[in-house]
């Protein structure tokens, strides 16, 4: 029932906290809690190193779409700003801190039965969408993607 309630709180604290340090301290507490009590934390972070590399890639469009305030440097005729940093910064660890808080709701079974088969199909999808690269690159229709991963969720279930 602690761990529930502490899960909560963290939740409410990563969505409406702005400071960069709190944001800070909850990666810490989700990393902790997830050595302690997430028996599949290695198969998890296998997970992760692809998403990884699609938010790095979003960092990208928020430092080109974010001009304005205190630039830090040039690149080309990109201005790296202050602002954009700190923008992608806090959406990158408020969704780090919710994967982990997703891992933890998943491995201690705090869902119902119900909506934990929903977080298995997500689960699904996600490892999936290194293939979906491999389809983007063969320049098919954007149909083929869902039917690839419909399929291969059907296989999976």
């Amino acid at each position: 029932m602690l761990l529930k309630s502490s899960l909560l709180i963290l939740f409410v604290l990563n969505l409406f906290i702005k400071d960069m340090k709190i944001l800070g301290v909850l990666l810490c507490v989700g990393i902790l809690l997830n050595i302690i009590y997430n028996k599949e934390l290695y198969k998890h972070l296998k997970k992760l190193k692809f998403l990884i590399f699609i938010y790095l890639t979003t960092f990208l469009a928020q430092i080109y779409y974010h001009q304005e305030g205190e630039v830090l440097f040039k690149i080309f005729n990109v201005y790296v700003t202050k602002g954009g940093i700190l923008n992608f910064a806090s959406s990158f660890l408020r969704i780090i801190n919710l994967i982990l808080l997703s891992w933890l709701v998943n491995t201690q079974n705090i869902l119902p039965k119900s909506l934990a088969s929903y977080q298995k199909i997500i689960e699904d999808v996600i490892e999936l969408i290194p293939e979906v690269f491999k389809i983007f690159k063969s320049k098919r229709k954007i149909k083929w993607f869902f039917r690839y991963i419909l399929s291969q969720i059907k296989i999976k279930n």
